[in-house]
């Protein structure tokens, strides 16, 4: 077999330089094939010319400023391409879209590892940059869907001081929330000095109240409701000349500090040391007369103080559902249950709602007693033996805020309830206390609905749920020595001040209190109060952050289910 052999060519050699000899292009020239002209490609993909041309003049002053400079690899502009330019500038990718972002694991976090820092943080700046653009997004889709667009949200509403702070007001302490929440103290058990008033029996058909047998709450213009200070009560005037304690206080004031830190909304308490004495007072026409609504929700209420919606018109509104569910829900046959002495606020043959003051005495330290005036509105009676009774009403105003209670109340009471705890968290705090001043052996909640929404003076009772105070608070998580841990801080420090008059107020935007010395005079009828500027007194609630201290002090009733007494 012969093997055929492979013959290579003559390579000529250019001794004078690099590149094919002078008789090789002299050759190609006396060729059939014309000169200077390319290879032409057969198709768009397969372009064939020249790489580089280092013999070009680079600063083209007629190229235009909005393409890139010209270089020895650009040919755009070569006569001998004449139709690329053009094919260049058409061309254009079909798929723009950015590489998919691989998933997290083991192998996507050792690559983000050995990236450069800087490119890190660039690729860290760009997402909060997509994040807020997506939260705006949302933010813009959420307050269009919303019936009134010119409602603002929660955290940009203004609280106003629930008094004016006068100038020449003294401020001496200052305390944030977040030391009260640090404090314990356990008190023994009280002892009941006196009591006073007439207390009618709790109608047991109420506990039988459902949204498809509602009944209508009845007004009772006729019983008188007493909303007596500490230092204008005659029972506690004369325990203090008695020197029976120390300390002062009613059950409302002292509800309203263990339960500050859940508070959102101003108040003030005025503290009177007189001697060795001390009196916790509250102002004529206080803000602790009144019921919050929803004070601790995230939805915003209407800022128009004569809507029927506004914190304050719904305060009211509370105030006077509650006056009147907690005689309503009593047998009103004459049979009443009397104690030590009568009514000490109502005169000879006034009608006085049913209520029964409590005088009770606690031990704070070997040379400090505490007196405070607690109140229970009804009495049952179970196996011959008779238990106090608080009662209060929850009100439902719209169903856009709370929940259309009608349908829930059958099925979902739970989830009612949690929900209230969520926009209410301090009012049921502070009712709870209360039950618990008073040693009440249980505490009955009422839900009561208006009629119509947009109707806020005839209201319907669609259900009656009754708690023990003590299994109740360890559900909410209303811890009682830490109640009485904040009572006895502020008990310690206002000891410690000279004699006078000093108020106590919750700041407006920010979680703490303030203590203020002020003229013996003050919140008398005749001391003129001179407000400060409203820039001064109107500040701006900062991100919302007594919200979220407020509404996480309240738990989830729904992880942790409340078992309500019959």
């Amino acid at each position: 077999m012969v093997s055929a052999g492979f013959e290579v060519g003559v390579v000529p050699f250019n001794p004078d330089g690099w590149g094919p000899m002078e008789a090789t292009s002299t050759s190609a020239a006396s060729s059939n094939l014309p000169l200077n002209v390319p290879f032409a490609p057969f198709s768009r993909s397969d372009k064939i010319g020249r790489i580089a041309d280092w013999t070009r003049n680079f600063n083209n002053q007629s190229r235009p400023k909005n393409q890139p400079s010209d270089s020895a690899f650009d040919f755009s502009n070569d006569d001998s391409f004449p139709g690329y330019a053009d094919d260049d500038a058409s061309f254009r990718l079909v798929d723009g879209k950015p590489p998919p972002r691989p998933k997290f694991g083991p192998k996507w976090r050792y690559q983000q590892q050995r990236q450069l820092p800087q490119r890190r943080d660039e690729e860290v700046e760009a997402r909060k940059r997509e994040a807020e653009k997506e939260r705006a997004r949302r933010d813009r889709h959420y307050n269009n869907n919303r019936s009134n667009v010119n409602q603002f949200r929660r955290e940009a509403a203004v609280f106003k001081s629930s008094v004016d702070i006068q100038p020449e007001w003294n401020m001496l302490e200052q305390i944030p929330f977040s030391t009260f929440s640090k404090l314990s103290f356990t008190v023994p058990e009280p002892e009941d000095l006196l009591l006073c008033g007439g207390l009618e029996f709790y109608d047991r058909s109420f506990d039988r109240t459902a949204p498809k047998n509602e009944r209508r709450l009845e007004r009772f213009k006729n019983r008188n409701f007493f909303k007596v200070t500490t230092t204008d009560d005659p029972i506690i005037r004369r325990l203090a000349n008695e020197d029976k304690a120390t300390v002062f206080a009613t059950d409302t004031i002292l509800s309203s500090l263990m339960c500050a830190p859940r508070s959102v909304y101003s108040w003030d308490i005025v503290i009177q040391r007189v001697g060795n004495k001390l009196f916790f007072d509250k102002r004529d026409g206080s803000q602790l007369d009144l019921l919050s609504v929803h004070e601790t929700s995230q939805e915003p209420l209407p800022e128009a103080k004569d809507d029927i919606n506004s914190a304050y018109s719904l305060s009211v509104e509370a105030a006077y559902i509650n006056q009147n569910f907690s005689q309503q829900v009593l047998v009103r046959d004459g049979n009443k249950v009397t104690f030590d002495e009568p009514n000490p606020f109502a005169n000879e043959g006034e009608e006085v709602a049913s209520v029964a003051y409590r005088y009770r005495r606690w031990k704070l330290d070997e040379n400090m007693h505490l007196i405070a005036r607690c109140e229970v509105q009804s009495v049952v009676e179970v196996n011959k033996q008779r238990s106090f009774l608080t009662l209060n009403a929850l009100n439902e105003f719209d169903h856009k805020y709370s929940g259309d209670w009608r349908q829930k109340l059958e099925s979902q009471r739970g989830a009612v309830l949690a929900t209230e705890l969520k926009n209410n968290a301090n009012k049921l705090a502070k009712w709870t206390a209360q039950a618990l001043l008073a040693s009440a052996d249980l505490m009955k909640l009422g839900y009561v609905s208006r009629v119509h929404p947009r109707d806020h003076f005839n209201h319907v009772i669609l259900a009656v749920v009754g708690y023990k105070p003590k299994e109740f608070a360890t559900q909410i998580n209303l811890n009682t020595s830490n109640m009485w841990g904040i009572v006895k801080s502020i008990v310690d420090l206002c000891m410690k001040l000279k004699e006078g008059k000093y108020v106590l107020v919750k700041d407006p935007s920010k979680p703490q209190v303030r203590i203020y010395e002020v003229p013996s005079d003050a919140f008398e009828n005749d001391y003129v109060e001179e407000p400060l500027p409203e820039d001064e007194q109107v500040q701006p609630l900062a991100e919302n952050a007594d919200v979220e201290a407020a509404t996480d002090a309240a738990v989830d009733v729904e992880d942790k289910p409340i078992e309500a007494e019959a």
